[in-house]
Formats: structure tokens, C-alpha cells, sequence
């Protein structure tokens, strides 16, 4: 029973943030869309908190990592479709002549998602113990809920809207893209992990506050685009030197 009672503190995580998912898509439904959408930044926090959980606590498992899936596509696939469906559709342009278009961009969105979230149930490449394959569904859906905020925030027009489907398609080939990005870790060098610890802790600290999303939204792009360059630069290096460590490895078993 003991043993068993560790699995508890992540897959708590993993469940709360599922009912965050389902709760935004609730809230974007009746309107509440601010509400919404800091629901889905909840739901990145936890799933950061499920999976460090899960490791400290030696509590890793299939089960786990299912359910992680599951949450995952809830929280970050159908909820920012469903922010972005029912605030679209409040908007003439498309409640005519492209809803259509509209309706094809965000099921794009959803399809790559669970695309993604299967992929890498049944796969795992090489590396990915520390680089992320295409961009995370949490990466994107944390990236839709923001701007949505930081729009209503600076009350910028109904016409920025307008590119929203174009975004959900690029999110959409973000995720099933082979583009590399290195993921949050410990570093060897103390002042980036002094850096990395103090905007994860602002970050943990101001969504639940609901303040400041432009900071937020910052951090985030900071982070993509400063992990994919790195990728683009070091990427091929790092995985070589993976090869070659894997290959020292096998030689010692033997």
C-alpha cells in the first residue's frame, strides 16, 4: 500500500489538470473566455509538476504516462480549440463566409495534437531524454491562451482575431515537425540554472495571481526561440555524442 501511495502526489497533478482542460472548455462555452484561458496556463504548471513529481518520488509508470497523455490532450489540444472556436465564432466574419475556413484550422490543431501525444506513446528518438521532437502541445496551447490574454489585456481590435486559425495551423506543423528544442534542465553552469529557477518560480507564482500574461507570453517565446537555436547549432553534435556514448556502453556490456 505504501508503494503504491506514491503514485498518488503526480497523477493528482495529472488529474487536476484534466479537470482544468475540461473546466476551460466549460468556461470558453459560456463566454468566460479570460477565465478560460488561464485555465490552460494552469494546466502547463501542472504538467511540469506531474512529471518532476513522478521522478522524485521514484513513481513513474505506464499507467502514469497514459494518463499524462490523455491530460495533455484535453488541456492543451481541445481547450485552446474550444477558446478559440467560441470566441471566433462571436465575430460576423466568421459566422459566414469563413467559418468553414475556421473550423478546418482549428481541427487541424486538435488532429496534431493527438497525432503528436500518440507519436511518442509508441516511440521514442533518440535524445529525447533532453530534446524535445517538434514543438510540445504544452509550448503551444500555453502560447495560444496567452496571446488570447495579452489581447484582451491591451484591448488590441476584433481584427487581430482574424489570424488566429492561420496560427492554429502553424501550432498544428509545429508539433508533428522533426525541429528540435532542448528541454527545461538542469545545466552544468550555475548562473542559467540561476536564471531558468527564477522564471520558472515568477512563472508559479504570477498565473495562479492571473497577473501579467505579457511576461508570461515573454518567457515563453524567449524560450522557443532561444532553444531553437541552440538545436539548429548544437543539435546534430549533441545527439552525435549520444551515439557515441550509447556505443561505449553496449561495448562495456559485452
Amino acid at each position: 500500500m505504501k508503494k503504491q501511495s506514491r503514485y498518488i502526489v503526480p497523477n493528482g497533478f495529472t488529474a487536476l489538470s484534466m479537470l482544468f482542460g475540461f473546466a476551460s472548455i466549460a468556461a470558453s462555452a459560456e463566454g468566460s473566455y479570460v477565465i478560460a484561458a488561464w485555465m490552460i496556463v494552469w494546466g502547463v504548471l501542472l504538467d511540469k509538476l506531474d512529471g518532476t513529481a513522478a521522478r522524485l518520488l521514484d513513481a513513474c509508470s505506464d499507467f502514469g504516462m497514459e494518463f499524462d497523455s490523455f491530460a495533455d490532450f484535453v488541456v492543451f489540444g481541445i481547450a485552446p480549440a474550444a477558446l478559440v472556436y467560441f470566441r471566433l465564432s462571436e465575430m460576423a466574419i466568421f459566422q459566414n463566409e469563413w467559418h468553414n475556413w475556421m473550423v478546418a484550422g482549428i481541427g487541424m490543431y486538435a488532429l496534431a495534437t493527438a497525432i503528436r501525444l500518440a507519436r511518442f506513446n509508441v516511440s521514442e528518438p533518440p535524445g529525447s531524454n533532453k530534446l524535445f521532437y517538434g514543438i510540445p502541445t504544452t509550448v503551444c496551447g500555453g502560447l495560444i491562451a496567452l496571446l488570447f490574454l495579452c489581447w484582451n489585456n491591451q484591448g488590441l481590435g476584433e481584427w487581430v482575431l482574424k489570424g488566429a486559425p492561420i496560427l492554429m495551423v502553424v501550432c498544428a506543423v509545429a508539433m508533428i515537425s522533426s525541429v528540435r528544442l532542448p528541454k527545461l534542465k538542469p545545466h552544468k553552469r550555475l548562473s542559467l540554472n540561476i536564471i531558468q529557477g527564477s522564471c520558472m518560480l515568477m512563472a508559479y507564482v504570477l498565473a495562479p495571481l492571473m497577473l501579467l500574461p505579457e511576461f508570461l507570453l515573454a518567457l515563453e517565446v524567449s524560450y522557443v526561440g532561444i532553444g531553437l537555436i541552440w538545436a539548429f547549432r548544437h543539435g546534430s553534435d549533441f545527439l552525435d555524442e549520444l551515439e557515441e556514448a550509447d556505443l561505449v556502453a553496449e561495448r562495456i556490456r559485452d
